[in-house]
């Protein structure tokens, strides 16, 4: 874990009152704890306890279904193809390497049931690690990519059928350099690319391209001279976007020393010398990690919203680093970035990014995201989280946020290795694979970086059909996340109601100290929006620091933080 970096006095001591005082603000998780007596678990069954710190599992979220049971090892992945047919992947390996083995399960049934297809074992005394799983438009094809311990690290790829014939195994790259972390990425299935890191004098970000299924592979492509952790994705019509994080920055220009998040990409399917826009996406001195890439394939290309969700590692509270869950998105496709937004900074946990994924679709406006959410005192496991935003509105990931899992993940700073988001049906409605809670040691076999048994949840649609031309209200009452936060001189706060109802939105300092009433009126059913400018009840301008706005409607209460910066 890296440790987050001091920053100036001033908005240090701002952040640090508002986590002395969110304790009388905030619930507290009143989750059951586990038997201290207990010497081994399994997964934890809680999905009758739905309301947990403001976040609760709607009813859309269903039971989760069972792929496979069994270790979970560094890494799960999942896709979906042209029929609706979904796909998993998981790797067994122990910490001994005869058990290695890469498994692939399959569902025609939007995820109701799931049955074992194909896979592929070591057969040496290596382990795989980090699998991917694609399938894209065009071929028929299922792409199978994984990491081996042989080699230095090797990255190969498995061909088969989407029935699950095996065609050929391909090593995309193997060299003297050790590849420890890699992505993969297609647009249909004919496009393929990797972007990888190689531990040479430094962490390097290379990127490799296929244009013929796999059959063959160009050279690599050097992107940076320092960066780890790479996420690649593509858009639509040959885009490609490319995130990791560095301490130097890319080629040349130097960024400040702390883990930024860099951003790139390329507008020909990653063809070497056609990368742009370079830049940071992290403009503060603490750390940042893991990030998470997706863009909408919207036309016109150029326009498309990109967004980018990482780990960020906030200052310490009780001695404590709290990991917080920040974005940055794009309105054109990655040229210009809203930088440092907030998507969840509960101080009383850590948020760690899992997936953030577009449904692959010209008509598509959503992405959406689900993220790990650990406590401390709860040791067992982390929450799966998930929540999403709108091409209309890209700077609000829409909240109360859902937990969608019934069982207990493992707590991973890489929610990759535990968590990945796919689509079941053809309506662009998200599903989620993950592993379940690991095991504690057992006869010499330990589990740090991954979990025991697979599982699968989905949101289904289980409201009234609509008429024609009717706008569709919300389901329930939601105060959003303001923009920007930071902000300065001004933000903007939006709220849905779902029924016509009298409705205040307040503002208070950190003392509890009401600043200005926003709305104290009847409202009817639908989204809301008000800007504050920063002013209190007789218009005078506010001193910096962390203020609470308040949303009553009914019996709903819900609050969040924003930070005023002059």
């Amino acid at each position: 874990m890296f440790f987050a970096k001091n920053k100036t006095a001033y908005p240090f001591l701002i952040i640090l009152s508002f986590l002395l005082v969110s304790t009388a603000i905030f619930a507290v998780d009143k989750r059951e704890l586990p038997s201290a007596q207990k010497t081994n678990f399994g997964p934890r069954d809680i999905s009758s306890q739905n309301e947990v710190n403001g976040f609760f599992k709607p009813s859309r979220w269903g039971n989760d279904d069972t792929i496979a049971t069994g270790p979970v090892y560094k890494g799960i992945s999942c896709d979906y193809d042209t029929s609706g047919n979904l796909y998993a992947v998981r790797c067994t390996t122990y910490v001994d390497s005869s058990n290695a083995m890469v498994r692939v399960y399959k569902s025609t049934n939007g995820g109701a049931s799931w049955f074992y297809l194909c896979g592929f074992t070591s057969g040496g005394s290596f382990k795989y690690s980090y699998p991917v799983v694609l399938t894209g438009n065009v071929g028929n094809k299922l792409y199978v990519f994984h990491l081996r311990s042989t080699q230095n690290g090797d990255i190969r790829m498995a061909r088969f059928t989407q029935s699950g014939t095996f065609e050929e195994f391909c090593s995309i790259k193997a060299d003297a350099d050790t590849i420890t972390y890699f992505s993969a990425c297609t647009d249909d299935g004919s496009h393929l690319m990797v972007a990888y890191q190689k531990e040479e004098n430094a962490h390097k970000i290379y990127t490799i391209t296929s244009t013929d299924s796999g059959v063959t592979w160009g050279n690599q492509t050097n992107i940076a001279g320092d960066g780890q952790h790479p996420d690649i994705a593509y858009g639509n019509n040959g885009y490609v976007y490319l995130v990791f994080e560095s301490t130097t920055g890319v080629g040349l220009k130097k960024y400040v020393s702390d883990y930024e998040i860099i951003f790139c990409k390329n507008l020909n399917y990653g063809a070497p010398l056609s990368w742009r826009d370079v830049q940071a996406l992290t403009d503060d001195s603490y750390d940042d990690h893991y990030p998470k890439v997706a863009a909408l394939h919207t036309l016109p290309e150029s326009t498309a919203c990109v967004w980018v969700a990482y780990n960020h590692y906030a200052p310490p509270a009780s001695k404590v680093t709290n990991i917080d869950l920040n974005f940055a998105y794009s309105t054109n496709s990655g040229k210009n970035w809203t930088k440092d937004q907030v998507i969840a900074n509960d101080p009383s946990a850590d948020e760690m990014a899992a997936d953030l994924k577009a449904y692959r679709s010209s008509l598509n406006q959503y992405v959406d995201l689900c993220y790990l959410k650990y406590s401390g005192i709860v040791k067992s496991g982390s929450d799966i989280c998930y929540t999403f935003t709108e091409a209309d509105r890209p700077w609000q990931f829409f909240s109360p946020h859902h937990i969608i899992n019934d069982h207990w993940t493992n707590c991973s700073p890489d929610g990759r290795e535990v968590c990945q988001l796919t689509y079941p049906i053809y309506n662009g409605y998200p599903g989620i694979v993950y592993a379940g809670a690991p095991l504690k040691k057992d006869a010499g076999k330990n589990l740090d970086y991954g979990g025991w048994d697979l599982y699968y949840d989905y949101y289904s649609w289980v409201g009234v059909e609509e008429e024609a031309g009717e706008e569709k209200l919300p389901a329930e009452f939601s105060l959003s996340n303001n923009y920007p936060n930071p902000f300065n001189p001004e933000t903007r706060i939006g709220y849905l109601i779902p029924k016509a109802c009298q409705v205040k939105l307040e503002v208070f300092n950190i003392l509890g100290q009401r600043v200005r009433m926003l709305v104290d009126e009847n409202q009817t059913a639908g989204k809301r929006e008000i800007t504050w400018d920063g002013k209190d009840e007789n218009r005078n301008e506010v001193a910096s620091g962390v203020y609470l706005y308040r949303l009553e409607a009914e019996s709903s209460t819900q609050t969040k933080k924003m930070v005023l910066i002059r």
